[in-house]
């Protein structure tokens, strides 16, 4: 009897594991295979929710759909694009409306990285809200993307446009890699605790916690989870406390050097680790 309760109390406690699990996907980055279908397919079965990708024009947007016809169910989690301040010829509006209407044809969101200087912050401001109201018109939610080395490189700076903008569309991603980068180790839980109303996606990878101050070079800040000598449960223990519910993505810039088996290796580590601090006292 003791064991049938031991058993009950396991199964409990992993199917509450289960449906507390955030979705997690993937960026595309590194999927390796010559052809979109090979690979799409080259991440079958390990359990990835979905995917990101860049969506810049319209060869970017024609991988998208050949990655549908490969996989007709396929979850576009978010589409990244990246206009630079100060450049209008970066902004391409018709591309910006048939994006949004296709991502949000998949229940995905725009992914609006700010290129360019940080000292144009009007023009940083025009240009975020003229994204949103572009998807807004199409039913399509936009993610901010705080990104080391462009106009707007933290979540805490995100929010100050976010909350200039006033549209309703607006939500704001955090990524591990960036605000490690921007000297916020230590201070993930006040990020969190500033930002985290509106935070709808995040990012995760192995990483060093010493960093170069290098745009280029991401090989110590982006690395498959299990490497560098920062503890991605750090993250994750914050993220729980703040009870983040949305999806997290592992982060996969610039690793088409490591052996494609990381997928496999990062996902399954990531479970673990999200159940262990799942299982921590609250």
């Amino acid at each position: 009897m003791k064991t049938l309760f031991s058993l009950m109390a396991f199964l409990s406690m992993s199917a509450s594991f289960a449906a507390a699990a955030n979705p997690f996907g993937v960026f595309d980055f590194d999927l390796r295979g010559k052809t979109p279908a090979e690979q799409i397919h080259s991440i079958d079965g390990i359990g990835f929710d979905g995917i990101t990708m860049w969506i810049n024009n319209a060869a970017d947007l024609a991988k998208l759909e050949a990655y549908q016809k490969a996989k007709p169910d396929l979850k576009l989690i978010a589409a990244l694009v990246g206009p630079t301040v100060g450049k209008p010829e970066s902004f391409d509006r018709a591309h910006m409306r048939q994006l949004a209407r296709k991502v949000a044809s998949m229940q995905g969101k725009i992914w609006l990285i700010v290129q360019g200087p940080k000292d144009q912050p009007e023009k940083t401001l025009t240009l975020i809200t003229e994204v949103a109201q572009i998807a807004a018109a199409e039913k399509c939610g936009v993610s901010l993307y705080p990104h080391d080395h462009t106009a707007v490189e933290t979540a805490e700076e995100m929010l100050v446009y976010l909350k200039k903008a006033k549209q309703p569309n607006l939500s704001i991603s955090l990524h591990q890699c960036h605000e490690l980068r921007a000297g916020n180790q230590a201070r993930l839980d006040e990020v969190m605790a500033a930002v985290g109303p509106h935070v709808d996606i995040v990012t995760l990878c192995g990483s060093h916690t010493k960093l170069n101050d290098n745009s280029e070079d991401w090989s110590d800040a982006i690395k498959p989870l299990g490497e560098g000598d920062y503890d991605p449960k750090e993250f994750l223990r914050v993220l729980k406390k703040h009870k983040f519910s949305g999806t997290i993505v592992l982060h996969t810039f610039g690793l088409a050097k490591k052996p494609a088996s990381h997928y496999q290796k990062s996902f399954d580590l990531y479970q673990k680790m999200r159940a262990e601090v799942a299982a921590e006292p609250e």
